[in-house]
């Protein structure tokens, strides 16, 4: 027997810069200077039929594909957000045919999930958000209700469990406290 192995798909619009995904925080992008990546963000070799194809052939026995880095942007149709693939120029939810095609295929399905979210409104400045120096920033930072965020993680996370089929595995990465003085 073929041994068997697991399969990141780590995608959002930080593909469209290919450097890598904390070009945001790296680079310190205002929320202007990346919206060029949400504008843009229509993935024309996106066949999941053939990446589900590929990892089973390859002996993949799940997958993990990012549905929210720490951008914010949703690779699926989040009713909590406006922020997602459905309002680019993709049009669509990418995360339902992924799921399906590997699913078809056999291949367990996990989700990850971002605890960081840089677009939320009410999101904390954390140590790596790309707008931690901005002193203008900081000071709107100071009337975000960080539990309105919380409850909005969990409306998404319960949202991404419930209505996407059975998952597998739910991978929630990160969480920084933030630096003394935010």
């Amino acid at each position: 027997t073929r041994a068997r192995f697991g399969m990141f798909i780590h995608w959002g619009l930080y593909s469209l810069g290919a450097r890598h995904e904390w070009m945001r925080a790296r680079e310190f992008m205002s929320d202007d200077e990346y919206r060029k990546y949400f504008d843009r963000f229509d993935p024309d070799l996106y066949d999941p039929e053939l990446w589900a194809k590929l990892a089973d052939e390859a002996g993949m026995k799940y997958f993990v594909v990012t549905t929210k880095h720490h951008e914010g942007f949703c690779l699926w149709d989040s009713s909590f957000t406006e922020y997602k693939a459905p309002n680019t120029p993709a049009g669509r939810d990418l995360l339902r045919p992924m799921l399906e095609a590997f699913r078809g295929r056999g291949i367990r399905s996990g989700l990850y999930y971002s605890l960081l979210d840089w677009n939320h409104p009410h999101y904390t400045v954390d140590v790596k958000h790309p707008l931690r120096y901005n002193q203008a920033f900081l000071q709107q930072q100071q009337e975000r209700d960080f539990q309105q965020y919380v409850d909005y993680m969990f409306r998404q996370a319960r949202e991404l469990l419930t209505e996407y089929g059975p998952i597998d595995l739910m991978f929630f990465d990160f969480s920084i406290p933030p630096e003394e003085g935010f």
